[in-house]
């Protein structure tokens, strides 16, 4: 491990989180709010000087392989959200470090899931970089870094590697910096679109930014108590659910989009089997509301197309109470939680990528038992896919797996329901926000055991990165020198 390397990248991205800190402090200035000026004000000086001693100076020996990238990955999420937390902390509006930790952890990795029983009564400043959280992390800290502070090909690469979610991190073009830089482009494009089709909704500069925010991170922190419902407004709600739709969606396709390569949009199978899995579930949970209670059609549609995209998208908006919904409708529900949104996209879940390829996996698997000399290879967008790529998700199913049991495990301790620590753990290591019973939609998470926190916080971050860079964070291996 080099150490130096690590410290040296983690001094710059928490310099960075400092420099971040002053758009809050802004928004505090302008809207008055004194008393929470040295909430930012005391972390900032401390980030900056603190990134400074750490980063400034650059080791003589930079080289950076696969651990260090992981390392500095995992850690900089856990550092970002150990200092982000501490304006919540100073201003009092959550007093409780460790409470403010699970909020701020829950706002990077675009979980969603809060402590906070009012919201609407905390100064706009604050509120202001809770949402605004949702958008660093959205598309990653270090991308977003990367995309700021240009490094060496071989660091990008190895960072990208263990940061980007999906199956397998590649390339958009030649160069890294470049590709992050464009990554960065569209997703500040799509979020500048989003703010201005809510502007047309009446509901003001300052909520359709943070509202943007939380949902091109698809984090899902909204500055209502009864979150997008708040707003009372049908227009917003289609909005919020298109725009969570889209940047559920594979950013590497819209650059083609960009480039005209529209065939290779149109074909993409991954993007097939998201709109379908769309379209499909909205339809079943529409047609199973209307049968079994007095909702309109138009109510029925808005609201099924609203909780389908919030959740396969990992936002965690909330429009209607679905813990209140039949149970096909909830079990519909609990397997978009599952199967997430598109690899690379700023939506969580398992991903759609990787349960297209357990299909196809078993489906050769099966035909193989039949005709056992035949060499089958899996297949996809009509290319074969590597057996490192099919070997690397199996191992993520297996610990994704070992880490929920592991997890409901522990929370159990606390004594809950099964629903709300299964639902608890799933939503959390998924990025989802909302789960059911005591943590639904119009519940939170404020009531659980400090115990409890702490393994969720590990799941989102854990969910979040992948699982792999938090993981490797406990192997003693990783920490060796050569």
């Amino acid at each position: 491990m080099n150490y130096k390397a690590v410290f040296n990248m983690l001094g710059k991205v928490i310099f960075l989180e400092g420099a971040l800190m002053i758009l809050p402090l802004i928004v505090a200035l302008i809207y008055g709010e004194k008393d929470t000026y040295m909430s930012f004000v005391i972390p900032i000086v401390c980030l900056l000087a603190l990134g400074l001693a750490l980063g400034i100076k650059r080791p003589k020996n930079n080289m950076m392989l696969a651990k260090e990238g992981f390392a500095i990955c995992g850690l900089a999420w856990i550092l970002l959200s150990a200092f982000g937390c501490i304006p919540f902390v100073l201003s009092g509006m959550i007093p409780n470090y460790l409470d403010a930790f699970f909020e701020t952890v829950s706002g990077f990795t675009t979980t969603g899931s809060t402590v906070l029983t009012t919201v609407e009564a905390n100064p706009m400043g604050l509120l202001f970089w809770r949402s605004f959280t949702n958008w660093i992390g959205g598309m990653g800290v270090l991308t977003f870094f990367m995309a700021v502070v240009p490094q060496g090909e071989g660091q990008s690469m190895h960072l990208m590697r263990a940061e980007v979610p999906g199956p397998k991190a590649g390339k958009l073009v030649s160069k890294m910096t470049d590709a992050f830089r464009i990554l960065y482009i569209i997703y500040f494009a799509l979020t500048i679109l989003d703010i201005v089709f809510l502007m047309f909704s009446g509901i003001g500069f300052y909520h359709s930014v943070v509202t943007a925010f939380a949902t091109a991170g698809t984090g899902g922190f909204s500055v209502k108590d009864a979150s997008i419902a708040g707003y009372n407004s049908p227009y917003v709600e289609y909005v919020s659910a298109t725009f969570m739709m889209l940047f559920g969606i594979n950013f590497n396709l819209y650059f083609f989009l960009f480039l005209r390569k529209f065939k290779a949009v149109l074909c993409d199978e991954e993007l097939k089997v998201y709109f379908g899995v769309i379209i499909s579930s909205i339809a079943l949970i529409m047609i199973n509301l209307m049968t079994t209670s007095e909702i309109g059609t138009e109510k029925a549609f808005r609201d099924s197309y609203f909780t389908v995209t919030t959740l396969v998208s990992s936002c965690g908006f909330v429009t209607a109470d679905f813990e209140q919904w039949p149970v096909f409708s909830k079990a519909i529900l609990l397997l978009l939680m599952f199967i997430g949104a598109m690899s690379g996209s700023t939506g969580g879940g398992i991903k759609i990528t990787r349960v297209m390829l357990y299909f196809k996996e078993m489906v050769r698997d099966l035909k193989q038992m039949i005709r056992p000399r035949q060499v089958m290879s899996v297949r996809l967008n009509k290319k074969s896919v590597d057996s490192a790529i099919l070997k690397g998700i199996n191992t993520y199913l297996v610990i994704y797996i070992f880490i929920i049991m592991a997890s409901i495990l522990l929370v159990s301790v606390e004594g809950n329901s099964f629903e709300t620590n299964f639902t608890a753990v799933f939503t959390c290591i998924n990025n989802m926000g909302p789960g059911m019973d005591k943590v639904s939609a119009t519940s939170n998470f404020a009531h659980l055991s400090p115990l409890t926190k702490i393994v969720l916080c590990f799941d989102m971050l854990a969910g979040r990165l992948e699982i792999y860079p938090i993981v490797l964070l406990l192997i003693p291996t990783t920490w060796k020198r050569h």
